[in-house]
């Protein structure tokens, strides 16, 4: 699709909500006073955010952040430091939607002078600044042409600007603060990591990327490519999406409410026979049933007042980004669209998990037939049963990600390593035992969101590792000095254990409650403690770097093996899972060496470019991430063969972490880059 024009991009679908207006509070659903605009786009009066923040609880304004009211999305403040209700007053104005909401005192007949207006004065506007927005009278306008840094700014007759409300429209200001960098104005793009990035961005983390372009550059066709198509169709879906799912909800509960009278009707008459005798059994019935009942319509509601705040949401950036395209310049439709993308997977996992959630639900009462009889003897009146079912598929695939999402692997603590089924839809898989290695392929199965709301730097997660229970699992944050632990089925960290330095790796412990963790910037390998952390043997095994170390228990060195690489904290090492082997990266190859510190074999390939993160699945194949070319790479046990794990449905970015859970088949990746949202994805084997 290349036509540019937001507005015909959705002429066959249904618009979005009509009530929501591109100039109205999502608050006070008035016109906006003073709008300020958060991180996540959305825009608020300065005077509503600010009573929204200050009736915040302080747990819930921690390190100079706080939560969009309509997506939850955080913002940062530039000086978290600073007292709350301060709050607004360093968050930047939106010059667009104050521009677009002052066009209409333009047609009238009286103009009032803004800036006379602030000190409390009336006089009449004669002029029009097109650079501040705002109508002026005689005076500032000679104070704009008397002061050096506004001397430039472009004024016209108030009556031009009556007469052609464009003039006021055609160059809003771009100068789009970054949102990892306080004070620092979006300048370049990256597009390999889709990323909009300031001049710190780009001296940081953006040095060695290719195709770096400033973002004027880019702007001129932004209308007439695909690119602000494929934004527009993929908000545009979620908000379809969510509205169906609302529908499914609205008619789930209205069956529940008619079967629950079917079934309470059917109650009072048998308790009619026997009232005297049943009826305390009758209320009790009721009361049961009916506290059931609320508790399940309550939690449709709930899902479906999140669906709706998803909705909300996508509703209100759709409006923006319409009145972007059609009022902004390309510069800002461009940065908009950008910043919008990446919000797209957050609001589309929610739809995911709301859809991989749904139940089909019935209730069903198993009434007594013989309680006349036996009247004295009764207790109850029946059981109440409720019939659950999952919702079949609409078979929606993600044209733009093309990922197959996947039920969720039964736990195979408890069972042989020599055969088990995986569940991908409907359809089962097997690993069968020794099966080829070349023919197990990667499946996603999850993706994690790893940040907190406390957070301001961005998640990096260098190392991680199962727990003993194959569903938690804990992971290394080196940029936020952490540990944060993961339930395998919830989108957020469920935990989180700050550190005095940044964590390199963790791994467990020989007992069964300790986990180990390096902490580089401290020189220290420290030891915690931590409910249900797998044990293992009596050593640990170290990269340095610029070699490997074998250490006791009590941290001394057994051995030290050389190695050819210099320091870096992406220096992997993995031990087999009969710890009798050692792997670790050497320069560009992988080796493979016995405890005693022997060169068992040395594998390189062209293909195999800069690894980094090591793991072994059941039978010990290797499983490499190679940050530069941007693939997860394998190498058989014996070191024979390798090859590039090929498939459409993985999508890491570019990976630096990994590691398999306990029975070796599944596995997680992070990436050092966020593409889409995503730092940590879930995997699985099948073959």
């Amino acid at each position: 699709m290349n036509n540019g024009s937001v507005t015909s991009l959705k002429k066959n679908k249904k618009d979005p909500d009509p009530d929501i207006d591109v100039f109205t509070c999502p608050l006070c659903l008035r016109h906006y006073s003073d709008p300020k605009q958060l991180d996540c786009l959305h825009n608020f009066c300065e005077g509503c955010l600010n009573t929204y923040i200050t009736s915040k609880e302080k747990k819930d304004l921690l390190d100079g952040k706080f939560t969009c009211p309509i997506c939850h999305i955080p913002t940062s403040i530039s000086v978290p430091e600073s007292n709350p209700e301060t709050w607004t007053g360093q968050l930047p104005d939106n010059s667009l939607i104050t521009s677009l909401a002052e066009g209409v005192p333009l047609n009238s007949e009286t103009q009032v002078c803004t800036p006379c207006k602030r000190e409390g004065k009336t006089s009449a506007a004669k002029h029009w600044c097109r650079d501040c927005f705002e109508p002026l009278c005689e005076f500032c306008k000679g104070i704009h042409r008397k002061i050096k840094q506004i001397t430039g700014h472009r004024i016209i007759p108030l009556e031009e600007a009556r007469n052609k409300p464009g003039n006021r429209r055609l160059e809003p200001k771009t100068d789009e603060t970054c949102t990892e960098h306080k004070g620092k104005t979006v300048e370049l793009f990256c597009p390999g990591h889709r990323k909009l990035c300031c001049v710190v961005c780009f001296a940081t983390n953006h040095r060695e990327c290719h195709g770096i372009k400033m973002i004027d550059e880019l702007v001129t066709d932004i209308k007439s490519t695909g690119e602000l198509a494929e934004v527009v169709d993929a908000m545009t879906e979620i908000v379809h999406r969510a509205d169906e799912q609302i529908a499914d909800k609205s008619q789930a509960t209205t069956l529940l409410n008619l079967k629950y009278a079917e079934l309470t009707e059917k109650i009072e008459l048998l308790t009619q026979k026997a009232i005297e005798r049943l009826e305390l059994l009758r209320e009790e019935s009721l009361r049961r049933f009916e506290k059931f009942h609320i508790k399940e319509t309550k939690a449709l509601e709930h899902r479906m007042s999140v669906l709706q705040s998803s909705k909300l949401a996508m509703d209100l950036d759709l409006k923006y980004l319409e009145a972007v395209a059609k009022h902004g310049s390309s510069s800002m439709l461009f940065i908009t669209s950008e910043r919008l993308r990446h919000q797209i997977g957050f609001h589309r996992e929610i739809l995911t998990v709301d859809k991989e959630k749904t139940e089909d639900l019935d209730y069903r009462f198993d009434f007594n037939e013989h309680f006349l009889a036996t009247a004295e003897k009764i207790t109850s009146l029946g059981k109440l049963r409720v019939k659950r079912s999952n919702v079949e598929e609409n078979n929606h695939v993600n044209g733009e990600q093309g990922l197959e999402r996947n039920a969720p692997v039964i736990d195979l603590a408890s069972r042989s390593l020599e055969t088990y089924t995986v569940m991908s839809g409907k359809i089962p898989h097997s690993i069968m035992g020794n099966p080829e290695p070349f023919s197990l392929k990667l499946i996603k199965e999850k993706d994690y969101n790893g940040s907190t709301p406390n957070e301001r730097r961005i998640v990096w997660f260098t190392g991680g590792m199962f727990m003993a229970d194959g569903v938690h699992f804990l992971m290394a944050d080196y940029n936020n000095h952490k540990l944060k632990k993961f339930k395998r089925d919830v989108y957020y960290p469920v935990m989180e254990f700050p550190l005095e330095s940044a964590p390199c790796d963790v791994t467990a412990a020989n007992n069964d409650d300790e986990i180990i963790v390096t902490l580089p910037h401290v020189c220290k390998i420290a030891h915690y403690r931590i409910n249900s952390v797998a044990s293992m043997g009596d050593k640990i095994v170290v990269s340095f770097g610029d070699c490997i170390k074998i250490l006791g228990e009590d941290g001394v060195e057994i051995q030290t093996i050389p190695t050819l690489e210099s320091f870096t904290y992406t220096a992997p090492v993995v031990v087999s899972r009969d710890n009798q082997k050692i792997y670790h990266r050497d320069g560009e190859a992988i080796v493979c060496r016995s405890t005693e510190g022997e060169e068992v074999f040395r594998y390189q390939d062209r293909a195999l470019r800069e690894p980094a993160g090591l793991a072994l699945d059941f039978e010990d194949n290797i499983y490499v991430c190679d940050c530069k070319s941007n693939t997860i790479f394998q190498v058989t046990s014996d070191g024979s063969r390798g090859r590039v794990v090929r498939s459409a449905r993985v999508n890491v970015g570019s990976p630096v972490g990994i590691g398999f859970d306990q029975t070796g088949r599944r596995l997680w990746v992070t990436a050092n880059i966020r593409r889409s949202g995503q730092l940590l994805t879930m995997f699985y084997l099948i073959n």
